[in-house]
């Protein structure tokens, strides 16, 4: 424990003074300073398995310092969401992101990490990535998730917030449904006419914004895709990964729409109805 703490310090001296620490059952879990592994992107975690029974971290010190030289402390929220993805045995970005600002949220100088954080996505507003959405989104996640008051939210992510909620009232919207069956839960990525448009889960029952269709005929497509079952105790066990299936659509006048998604232990499959 002492040396797990040594090395949280040794490896975030501007935010020595936060108290987070994993919880006990990740207490075990490495971390590694080791930017080739992390592809000089700031981190990477490895779920358990035989050769890494605790799971194992990489972090890139290198990265964690540029970002700190100009938001202090916000590199610490990366770390944590590392830990997010051990604690909850996925892949989900977003489910991490909320689980680090959630444990950020309760522990003594989270708050001030959070809004480093908030800051340094926002710094990335208009950067997308189809498995975390843009710098907005997860600014916004993160605000939300940790308890962010507000009243000290950036203007820019206020008006985002606004902007956002307008788009859900006149967008294109779009949920996942599964079929009845073992599985129930999925992951994936999602392409509309070969551009990749985000991450979609049924994880929450949340809207997923697809972005602006002209008339006529759209393919959609989803690659990467795992799935799960999900435990009453909410432990998962995978049934199958990295899935591909497409479809062809039409917009309708319904702007709200649904893909139905079922797989029966070999082929998957989709389409796009009116709900």
């Amino acid at each position: 424990m002492r040396l797990f703490i040594a090395t949280l310090i040794s490896l975030f001296p501007l935010c020595a003074s936060a108290q987070w620490v994993p919880p006990p059952d990740l207490r075990k879990v490495r971390v590694q300073d080791d930017c080739a592994r992390t592809r000089h992107g700031i981190g990477l975690s490895i779920q358990p398995s035989p050769f890494h029974p605790h799971g194992e971290i990489f972090f890139c010190q290198d990265r964690a310092h540029a970002i700190d030289a100009v938001h202090p402390g916000a590199s610490r929220f990366f770390l944590v969401h590392e830990y997010g993805h051990l604690a909850l045995h996925t892949r989900d970005e977003g489910e991490a992101d909320e689980w680090a600002a959630r444990q950020l949220a309760v522990a003594a100088g989270g708050k001030q990490i959070l809004q480093a954080a908030v800051l340094h996505f926002l710094d990335e507003a208009t950067r997308f990535d189809p498995l975390y959405g843009s710098g907005l989104d997860r600014a916004l996640r993160i605000a939300r998730a940790g308890g962010v008051p507000e009243a000290v939210w950036p203007p820019r992510l206020r008006e985002y917030e606004q902007t956002r909620a307008v788009a859900m009232a006149q967008g294109i919207t779009i949920r996942l449904r599964l079929a009845s069956g073992y599985a129930n839960r999925a992951e994936m990525t999602v392409f509309v006419d070969n551009q990749a448009a985000g991450f979609l889960t049924n994880r929450v029952d949340e809207p997923f914004f697809l972005p602006r269709l002209g008339a006529g005929l759209h393919r959609l497509s989803v690659g990467d895709v795992w799935l799960f079952h999900i435990r009453k105790d909410g432990s998962r066990f995978e049934i199958a990964r990295k899935l591909y299936a497409e479809t062809e659509f039409k917009l309708a006048i319904s702007r709200q729409l649904a893909l139905d998604l079922d797989y029966d232990s070999e082929n998957l499959t989709i389409a796009v109805k009116a709900p």
